[in-house]
């Protein structure tokens, strides 16, 4: 119900409180002629129809108003044409009754109150001059009477019915204030309480029920082709026909200016007859005649949007109804992030686990070597000559050092995970470090691979030291899972230096590619070659990143290869291409 139809219930019960007083008054009175009986029977008549109004759904008291008007007016002047008093009730009193239901019944009604009202005191002033006239009275003080009373009517009218509308908007503002607010409360327990997908279209149902909208919903920002779009998460609509339902998801690119403000951190408020071009024919085709849409971030990314659409008018959306959009982006805001917080934490447990059964393992097979042949030759010195010591020792050693190799890359990882990796970049040689990598590789890894370096005498700004860790862990790699044949070359490019190693294996699957520098990932296909912990890769792309450069894996052909980018500083003009075969080891 809104104001002022709980205004008309309010006058409706004063009158029926009031008219049967006035009725008892008329009784002590004593009933002595047919008037006074018309007019007892007239505020029973009115006291019953008040009750009547007042306990109706819709009640509407303009004409109960009206209708005492002219039963206290008629009376009056049937009073002064039988000059005969039949009634409590003198002229003074009754006009000042009169006066007080005009202002009232000028505030009860709907339409034009200035034409009512002034219609309303034409006959107040109308009713002043015939009694007058029938009382006899000086034309003059009727004449301004009549005047004072039309003038009052008319500026009380006025005066009350401006209070009474700010008094209606108020109490309208107040209700869907406390609307919208409750809609906060449950969208925040559906968001707390619920941990599915429930929970969003749970909030978003709130949120419309609260407000003026036709259709509310929450989407999700995507990736098309590269470029950004849409995805509709969650919607809930007022009517069955089910607003929204034809378009599930598309491309901002349809929608510019929106996506600019929304990206801004901006309130998107849009009037389908103001917009030009595309992006009007975008609301229009979608039936869309005003919308509202709020950005929802998710550390500092543009994670979605919540709105309100109108289909059935141009609405024109409340700062009360924009700030709830805002407090339910903030709270959507923080579920996804509790999500992905939650999602990191699920992959991070599962990333220790993958850790411990990786590292326990590989851990323990050179352990079992070192262990092994060191009891083997501590209890069997005596009986070992010089050869089979040598051989044991050299085993050792090479298992010693892959030990050495994956502890180094696990500290490595972690002291760059608490970002306490430092990285020391200086001017070097690719080529020498290259050198300097295979020289160490040829000892730690005895294979019968086939591996060559064809080396330009390029510089590079990086650290030398995390250069030759990258580079040892690309070769034990394809050594260990490459082809028969393996290349490492350095060259210059615009303005960055390379180092590539390539090999005639088989490949990784292309589906593979990325996940392979994803930390404790182990190709599908990898089990049945030697073991990997998984994070040679991982470390190996992370330095080079921290080092302004990337790590990349190719795939052409008949040939992989692994990209070593990094900054690039020129060197003197190299006189060609030393190529240094290794051979066979």
């Amino acid at each position: 119900m809104d104001t002022q139809e709980r205004f008309h219930r309010y006058v409706a019960l004063l009158f029926s409180f009031t008219i049967p007083v006035l009725g008892v008054v008329e009784l002590t009175r004593g009933i002595g002629s047919p008037l006074a009986v018309a007019r007892v029977a007239g505020f029973v008549a009115l006291g019953s129809w008040a009750v009547y109004i007042a306990l109706k759904a819709r009640p509407k008291a303009v004409l109960l108003v009206l209708a005492t008007m002219t039963h206290g007016g008629v009376l009056v002047v049937v009073e002064s044409l039988s000059e005969s008093e039949s009634s409590a009730f003198d002229f003074a009193t009754t006009f000042g009754a009169l006066t007080v239901l005009s202002v009232l019944a000028g505030t009860l009604v709907t339409g034009n109150r200035m034409i009512w009202g002034s219609g309303i005191a034409g006959m107040l002033a109308t009713w002043v001059i015939v009694v007058g006239a029938l009382e006899g009275e000086v034309a003059q003080v009727v004449a301004g009477r009549a005047v004072v009373a039309a003038a009052g009517v008319l500026a009380t009218t006025t005066l009350v019915s401006k209070l009474l509308d700010q008094l209606s908007e108020a109490i309208v503002r107040h209700d869907r204030s406390a609307r919208l607010q409750d809609a906060i409360a449950r969208c925040s327990e559906a968001l707390l309480v619920q941990k599915d997908a429930f929970a969003t279209y749970e909030a978003v149902r709130a949120l419309l029920e609260a407000s003026d909208a036709d259709y509310a919903y929450i989407d999700r920002t995507i990736e098309v082709d590269g470029e950004p779009g849409w995805e509709m998460s969650a919607d809930a609509a007022k009517r069955a026909a089910g607003y929204g339902s034809a378009r599930r998801r598309g491309m901002y690119s349809e929608i510019p200016s929106t996506y600019e403000m929304l990206l801004e951190g901006q309130a998107a408020v849009v009037h389908t007859g103001t917009l030009q071009g595309r992006e009007r024919k975008f609301y229009a085709d979608a039936g869309i005649l005003s919308e509202v849409a709020v950005p929802i971030f998710v550390a500092g990314v543009l994670r979605g949007t919540i709105g309100f659409v109108a289909y059935t008018d141009d609405t024109v959306w409340s700062d009360a109804e924009i700030q709830t959009l805002w407090r339910a982006s903030h709270m959507i805001g923080s579920y996804w992030g509790r999500q992905d917080y939650a999602q990191e934490l699920r992959a991070s447990n599962e990333s220790k686990e993958r850790l411990l059964a990786s590292v326990s393992h590989e851990i323990r097979t050179p352990l079992t070597a070192i262990v092994g042949l060191s009891e083997e030759i501590n209890a069997s010195r005596s009986s070992l000559g010089p050869e089979e010591l040598n051989e044991l020792n050299e085993i050792i050693a090479v298992q010693s050092r892959e030990l050495a190799e994956l502890v180094e890359d696990l500290l490595v990882a972690s002291r760059a995970d608490f970002g306490n990796l430092s990285i020391k970049p200086e001017m070097i040689s690719l080529h020498d470090q290259v050198s300097r990598v295979l020289d160490g590789v040829r000892e730690s890894h005895r294979t019968e691979k086939r591996v060559e370096a064809a080396c330009k005498d390029v510089l590079a700004w990086a650290d030398p030291l995390r250069v030759r860790q990258i580079l040892r862990n690309l070769l034990t790699n394809a050594i260990k899972y490459g082809g028969d044949r393996i290349v490492v070359e350095a060259h210059c490019d615009g303005n960055a230096s390379y180092v590539m190693v390539t090999d005639n294996g088989p490949g990784i699957p292309t589906h593979e590619s990325d996940l392979i520098f994803e930390r404790y990932y182990r190709s599908a296909e990898s089990p049945t070659k030697p073991g990997s912990v998984g994070i040679g890769l991982a470390v190996s792309r992370q330095l080079a990143e921290m080092m302004e450069g990337s790590l990349r894996y190719v795939s052409e052909g008949s040939e992989s290869r692994f990209e070593l980018e990094l900054p690039f500083l020129s060197a003197a003009p190299a006189t060609g291409v030393e190529k240094v075969k290794v051979g066979n080891y």
